[in-house]
C-alpha cells in the first residue's frame, strides 16, 4: 500500500495496513536548530525550503523526511518576496507589522502593534498584507504536480500558520482582544473580519495550483489552555465558529476532495462539536496532557466524525528516552488508532532539547507499533 493510499483510508474512516506518520506538517516540523541538527545526523547539505521566515520552524526539506519515512509530503504558500524574516538577527518584523524576537532557539512576539487602537477607523488606517503580493505563489504548482505524478506521497497543503482569531491577540495583545470581544464587539468583529478576509485570499493563492491535487488542507487557531478553552463555548459560537464555517466552506469550493485539518493547542474538548460544525475533518495535536483531552474518550464519543492527527506529546514523551516514547505511542495506537482513524505525528514541532534518537527514529519507531496486520 503507498502513502497516499493508506491516508487515504485513513481519511475515509478506513483501517490500512498500518498507521500513517507525517512530519513537517502544522505542529510536527523541526525548529531551526533542530533541522540542522537532523541534516548533520543524515548528512544531508542543501534542500531547505524556508516557508516561514519569521518563525523558528522556518525551514521544510524534503530530503529529512524522505530520510525519516514520512507519509506526507507538503506544499505551502511562501512569503512574498520582500519578506527577510531574521537573516542572522535576533529580530525581525513580519507582514502583519509584528516584530518577532528569537529567543533561546525560539521566536516570540515582542510587540502588539494594534495595543492602543480605539477605533475601527484605526483598523482601517493600518498597513494590512497584501494577500496577492508578489511570490506567494512560487514554485507551488511545479511541486504540487511532480509530488503528485511522481511520488506516491499523500499530499497536503498549508497557507496560514497562526488564524484570524490568533493573528487579532497577537495585534492586540491577549488581554486587550479577549476585552474587545466581549465589550467592544464592533471593534473585535471588524478586527477578526479583515484577518480573514485576508487568509480566505491566501488560500485562494495556494489552492488554485494546489486544490486539485492535495489529500489534506491544514488550518490553525489555538483556542485551549492547559485547562480549558481561551473563552466559554457560547462566546466561540458567536465571534469564531461562524467565520471558521466561512474560511472552510471556501476552502472546499477550492479543493472539493481534500479534508480540512486544524490545529488547535490545549484542552478544547468542550469546542470539539463547534470545531465538526465547522466543518473540520481532521484535529491536530491532540495535546492529551491537556484537561478533558483522554484519548480513549475522544475515539469513542468522536472517532466516527474526526480524524486524529499528532497526540505524541512533547510534554510527556518526547523529552524522555525511547522506552517512555514507545509507551507513549502504543497507547496512542491502543485509543486514538483503535479503528484507524489516526496520523502520528508529535504534538509540537522537534525541538533541540529532544535526545536525536527520538528524532531520527520517530517514523520507524510509530510505523513498527501501528502495524495493524500482527
Amino acid at each position: 500500500m503507498t502513502s497516499r493510499e493508506r491516508v487515504q483510508m485513513i481519511l475515509d474512516h478506513k483501517k490500512p495496513d498500518r498507521v500513517a506518520v507525517d512530519l513537517g506538517s502544522t505542529a510536527s516540523g523541526f525548529t531551526n536548530p533542530t533541522m540542522v541538527r537532523v541534516k548533520e545526523y543524515f548528512g544531508i547539505e542543501g534542500g531547505d525550503i524556508v516557508f516561514r521566515p519569521d518563525e523558528s520552524a522556518a525551514i521544510y526539506n524534503d530530503m529529512v523526511l524522505e530520510k525519516m519515512g514520512s507519509d506526507f509530503r507538503h506544499v505551502f504558500l511562501m512569503p512574498p518576496e520582500n519578506v527577510q524574516g531574521f537573516k542572522g538577527t535576533d529580530t525581525a518584523v513580519n507582514e502583519w507589522g509584528m516584530q518577532k524576537t528569537m529567543r533561546a532557539g525560539l521566536s516570540q512576539n515582542s510587540s502588539n502593534p494594534l495595543a492602543d487602537a480605539d477605533s475601527i477607523e484605526d483598523l482601517k488606517a493600518y498597513p494590512w498584507p497584501d494577500p496577492y503580493a508578489p511570490g506567494r505563489d512560487r514554485g507551488i504548482r511545479e511541486r504540487i504536480e511532480d509530488l503528485y505524478h511522481n511520488t506516491d506521497y499523500a499530499l497536503a497543503a498549508r497557507a496560514v500558520s497562526h488564524g484570524f482569531f490568533e493573528l487579532a491577540w497577537e495585534l492586540r495583545g491577549m488581554e486587550n482582544f479577549l476585552v474587545d470581544m466581549m465589550a467592544e464587539k464592533d471593534f473585535a468583529n471588524y478586527l477578526l473580519d479583515q484577518i480573514l478576509d485576508i487568509q480566505m485570499a491566501m488560500y485562494d493563492v495556494l489552492l488554485k495550483d494546489a486544490g486539485a491535487y492535495v489529500q489534506m488542507v491544514e488550518t490553525a487557531d489555538d483556542y485551549g489552555t492547559q485547562n480549558g478553552p481561551l473563552m466559554s463555548p457560547e462566546l466561540f459560537r458567536e465571534m469564531i465558529l461562524p467565520r471558521r464555517r466561512k474560511l472552510n466552506d471556501f476552502i472546499r469550493s477550492k479543493a472539493p476532495k481534500a479534508k480540512i485539518f486544524h490545529h488547535t493547542c490545549g484542552s478544547v474538548y468542550k469546542l470539539i462539536p463547534d470545531l465538526i460544525e465547522a466543518g473540520i475533518d481532521v484535529l491536530n495535536p491532540i495535546q492529551h496532557s491537556a484537561a478533558e483531552m483522554d484519548t480513549y474518550r475522544l475515539q469513542e464519543e468522536y472517532g466516527d466524525r474526526l480524524i486524529f492527527h499528532g497526540a505524541i506529546d512533547e510534554q510527556t514523551a518526547l523529552i524522555y528516552g525511547q522506552d517512555v516514547l514507545r509507551r507513549e505511542m502504543e497507547e496512542r495506537i491502543r485509543s486514538l488508532g483503535r479503528d484507524g482513524g489516526y496520523i502520528m505525528a508529535p504534538t509540537s514541532n522537534f525541538q533541540d532539547d529532544m535526545p536525536l534518537e527520538n528524532i531520527v527514529h520517530f517514523a520507524a519507531m510509530a510505523k513498527e507499533i501501528g502495524d495493524y496486520t500482527k
